[in-house]
């Protein structure tokens, strides 16, 4: 949906597990449906994210209608797309804050970074929470109900220096070469705002 609830694209989700096919099906790029210019879920969260005061950002749409059945609707999704300035600056016309909601794999936490460092530079104030490695917030919210969610999400929310402090410092520990290489990552994003 647009902003004003009308319908300009289609997307799906694969349900099963079949090689060489892709996660998400979209519709193709047309006059009215620009991928970068749009976020999932925008038109159905967009009255609780100004309310909270802060929006979840997730990967797929599953993600977000899950989030929604557990009662958190002040998500939107990039739709299976790297996020963009665009799509930063549709999210900051109702919030100045964002939090980056993705798995704890490996993708995510790589998805995570790539992202900090844009929606700081678009002038908005990002939080993170990653969820346990081989979950998603669609498996997770199934798994833990919605108030457990809620809790989960309330108590591992970071900001982005404590996470990349984090991140950094298991590989870190007893090597100066690699501490001064997280410290220069922590430092570029700081002086991205």
């Amino acid at each position: 949906h647009n902003l004003s609830g009308k319908v300009i694209a289609f997307g799906a989700r694969i349900l099963t597990k079949e090689k060489d096919q892709p996660k998400y099906i979209n519709s193709p790029e047309t006059e009215i449906y620009h991928k970068s210019n749009v976020l999932y879920g925008m038109f159905q969260g967009k009255n609780a994210i100004r309310k909270e005061e802060f929006c979840y950002l997730v990967e797929g749409y599953t993600d977000v209608i899950s989030l929604h059945q557990s009662d958190i609707e002040n998500v939107v999704a990039s739709s299976g797309t790297a996020l963009t300035e665009e799509q930063i600056k549709l999210m900051r016309r109702f919030t100045e804050n964002v939090t980056v909601l993705y798995d704890g794999d490996a993708a995510g936490i790589k998805a995570a970074l790539r992202g900090i460092d844009l929606v700081l530079k678009g002038g908005l104030n990002v939080r993170i929470v990653l969820l346990p490695d081989g979950e998603d917030p669609d498996s997770y919210s199934k798994k833990m109900g919605s108030t457990e969610l809620k809790k989960y999400l309330r108590e591992h929310t970071q900001d982005f220096i404590s996470f990349k402090i984090g991140l950094y410092s298991k590989d870190a520990s007893h090597d100066p070469i690699k501490k001064a290489e997280a410290i220069r990552e922590i430092v570029a994003s700081i002086g991205v705002i």
